[in-house]
């Protein structure tokens, strides 16, 4: 009965978190075991120790080098080793500790279920541990019980007479009492002792009281049953009781002695947790669990608490009476021996047994007080001779006690200050350390690398004498190519001069074109939009594309559609057509990936995509002559008269001049603040229009390259990176589609607005020039055609 009702106390009184918060995980290189949530550390171990009830648990070791104690820690309720890791290489850390941490079985990865009997077998394995693979002595443990590891770990102190000390955070009277305030102690309960959330903190405070050796308390206002070691209280607190610890009994001159209980530290708050006095604990080191339940005094609420115990208990002859002499021995047998016949013979009816055993301890009383009185008297003559010189050396010894107090003060100030500057060196070096076979390996392998490298330039300079040797022979045909090139580009230069001059002279005529007033026809001309329009050379004549792939030819008079080309495989066409009547050849390219950037002058077509590259085509052998790499995207093409020479609009606002035939720049300059949309080149060869998205038409001379005239308006705005405008064949006119539909038509010569034009309902795309009369045209996005006159 008493097992089956002890199982369900223990049930309801372990809470081991569910699931564990780590794993322990052995790398498979170095054999290292560590927790999953943490790296390895070099003062770390994790450890799996089996206990004599046949569970196996696991363990958490943490070194310090300047260690003087270890810590054996039991931590409290729903917790295990990877929630308390970081706290316990903390208070390794500060308190300059060696730390020995374990899980209770069934807490964590230890095997085994949790019970009362298990967690003294835990802790019994934990102590054994330390004594046998880290060669700990007892005297150099400190027992640590939080919560339920209260119960444990004061069992364990019951049974070591020559224990350090121990520590209780937030104990536990009993695990019955933690969840109902009972004043018995009832044969099924768990860790018969302590309690907590309902124990009010006076029982502390009495424990304190009746302490052999005493040390200062420290109540925390405010404190909970978790977070106790987040004040920093209990930091300071925790360092000067392990400072205290470290004296010898003999320098404890500050702590005062009363009668039978060992010393306790006390820390609490008001409204917390606590601890009363285990009575197996307060009984005696030697001594079990008591039999008889607990009184049922007013409870304690103390929330952490430190037990010193002296480092040599007292045992039962030091404690005992002294003996007294033969004939006082006799007298005391014989009394001794009638007391014992007196209780022997049969007792009056008008008396109880308990009136019995109170007379009988009411005369031992007697007895022992007449003992003392007597002792006292024998021995004062003695004692009032020893006190003389020591009252007359007192004031001297008192002196020397309070200057050794601050040296040694001050010694465990400069000893703590080494303590953590030795750490950091230790750590600095061990990097430091590191960081040196890092850098051997990185010396071997560039030694390495040297080595390949020398016999790399072996090879290479091998083959440049023999290039060398190569370039010296192609220097010379360079040479007799350039005398070539000079006399060929002399002659050439020559007949650009001559038609240059034509044209200045005026010998290259057009027919003056008129500023249109009125839209002659609108034409529904492609589904989707229409981006390029051409006029055929000397013809009334349009040529459209669009994003419905068709590209279409139109009579501007009648603006009826003539005929209907198919084959495009994508939208948006740009048109191409040499300068002939028949119109031999025309060119219909998708910008799927061009986007309007072709030109074209006699077998040679230029083109440009979105990839950075810009290409010369050869149409008669239907091949790549040249590629060119830039930069800057490029939005429009075009050649000038000679033919020699093109001009490309870019993505960041420059307009560029390249020779076709080398593949240079030639010439630059910053057209725009923002993308070039089109270029477009006069008919005499000598003028160059560009559109930006900055809203601005420039227009450049290209013998110069200087802007000779800038074309704006408060409404036009550039529909596209690919709207295109043009000049008037008579070289009079400048005009440009906007995205609000209308056309802007300026002059010149003086930078005048000539016309805005009204006939679309969406933004224009394309203006074009063309036929016998300079017929003006006009695209836009929904795929109309307007015919101005």
């Amino acid at each position: 009965m008493g097992g089956v009702t002890s199982s369900v106390a223990a049930k309801l009184a372990f809470f081991p978190p569910s699931p564990p918060s780590y794993e322990v995980v052995t790398e498979p290189e170095s054999g290292v075991v560590r927790l999953s949530r943490y790296h390895h550390r070099e003062n770390v171990e994790v450890l799996r120790l089996p206990t004599r009830r046949g569970t196996e648990i696991v363990a958490l070791y943490v070194r310090n080098p300047m260690a003087a104690f270890t810590v054996l820690y039991s931590h409290g309720n729903a917790a295990d080793l990877g929630q308390m890791y970081e706290l316990f290489l903390e208070l390794s850390i500060h308190l300059r500790v060696n730390l020995l941490g374990y899980d209770y079985s069934g807490y964590g990865q230890s095997s085994g279920k949790p019970t009362e009997q298990n967690t003294y077998a835990d802790i019994e394995t934990a102590y054994k541990c330390l004594i046998e693979n880290y060669g700990a002595k007892e005297e150099e443990i400190i027992l640590y019980g939080q919560s339920v590891g209260s119960g444990p770990t004061v069992d364990l102190a019951a049974r070591l007479p020559h224990l350090r000390a121990i520590m209780l955070h937030s104990p536990i009277l009993s695990g019955l009492r933690v969840m109902y305030p009972v004043k018995r102690t009832y044969w099924f309960d768990i860790y018969k002792g302590t309690s907590d959330e309902v124990v009010d903190f006076s029982h502390g405070k009495k424990l304190w009281e009746l302490c052999n050796e005493k040390y200062e308390p420290l109540w925390l206002k405010g404190g909970k049953h978790c977070d106790l070691e987040l004040f920093p209280e209990y930091l300071t607190h925790a360092k000067k009781f392990i400072s205290t610890v470290e004296k010898s009994p003999s320098q404890r001159s500050t702590w005062r002695k009363v009668q039978n209980i060992p010393g306790l530290l006390v820390f609490s708050h008001h409204s917390g947790f606590g601890f009363s006095s285990m009575n197996r604990f307060w009984n005696g080191p030697n001594q079990r669990r008591p039999h008889q339940p607990t009184s049922a005094d007013k409870p304690v609420r103390v929330a952490f608490g430190f037990l010193f115990l002296p480092s040599k208990t007292r045992s039962h002859q030091e404690t005992a009476l002294p003996p007294l002499p033969p004939h006082q021995s006799s007298i005391r047998a014989k009394n001794w021996k009638r007391n014992i016949d007196r209780f022997d013979a049969p007792r009056p009816l008008d008396l109880s047994s308990e009136e019995i055993g109170t007379a009988a301890i009411k005369r031992a009383i007697r007895a022992l007080r007449k003992r003392h009185l007597l002792e006292e008297g024998a021995h004062a003559p003695a004692i009032n001779a020893l006190s003389r010189p020591l009252v007359a050396q007192g004031l001297e010894w008192k002196e020397k006690a309070e200057n050794l107090e601050l040296e040694l003060q001050q010694c465990y100030k400069a000893h703590t200050r080494l303590s953590e500057q030795l750490v950091v060196e230790i750590a600095e070096c061990r990097k430091s350390k590191a960081l040196v076979q890092e850098k051997e390996e990185s010396i071997n392998n560039l030694q390495n690398d040297i080595s390949l490298a020398r016999e790399e330039n072996l090879q290479i300079k091998q083959c440049l004498d023999e290039k060398t040797k190569a370039l010296d022979l192609l220097m010379q045909c360079e040479d007799m190519m350039q005398q070539l090139k000079v006399s060929s580009i002399e002659q050439l230069r020559q007949q650009v001069d001559g038609i240059v001059r034509q044209r200045e002279a005026g010998y290259v005529d057009h027919a003056e074109s008129t500023v249109p007033s009125s839209c002659k026809h609108t034409i529904h001309a492609h589904e989707g939009g229409c981006g390029s329009i051409l006029f055929q050379h000397n013809s009334d004549k349009l040529i459209s594309g669009g994003q419905d792939r068709t590209v279409k030819i139109w009579d501007t008079k009648s603006g009826t559609l003539s005929s209907t080309l198919h084959g495009c495989l994508g939208g948006y066409l740009i048109l191409l057509s040499r300068m002939t009547t028949d119109l031999s050849l025309l060119l219909a390219v998708q910008t799927t990936y061009m986007y309007g950037r072709l030109a074209l002058v006699g077998r040679n077509l230029l083109s440009a995509a979105y990839d950075h590259t810009m290409k010369v085509w050869d149409l008669v052998k239907g091949y790549c002559t040249n590629t060119i790499i830039f930069q800057s995207n490029c939005n429009s093409l075009s050649y000038t008269m000679d033919g020699l020479t093109f001009c490309s609009g870019h993505v960041d606002g420059n307009l560029r001049i390249w020779d076709s035939r080398m593949g240079k720049v030639v010439g630059e300059v910053a057209a725009h603040s923002q993308a070039v949309t089109s270029i477009y080149v006069s008919q005499s060869g000598n003028l160059l229009l560009t559109s930006g998205r900055d809203n601005l038409h420039n227009l450049f001379d290209l013998r110069t390259l200087e802007i000779c005239g800038t074309f704006r308006a408060n409404g036009n705005r550039v529909a596209s990176n690919w709207s295109r405008s043009c000049i008037s064949p008579d070289e009079k006119c400048v005009t440009a589609g906007s995205s609000d539909g209308s056309i802007y038509i300026w002059s010149r010569l003086n930078n005048n607005m000539l016309s805005i034009l009204e006939g679309h309902s969406s933004p224009v795309l394309s203006c074009a020039y063309g036929g016998p009369g300079n017929t003006l045209a006009s695209a836009d996005k929904n795929g109309n055609l307007c015919i101005w006159c």
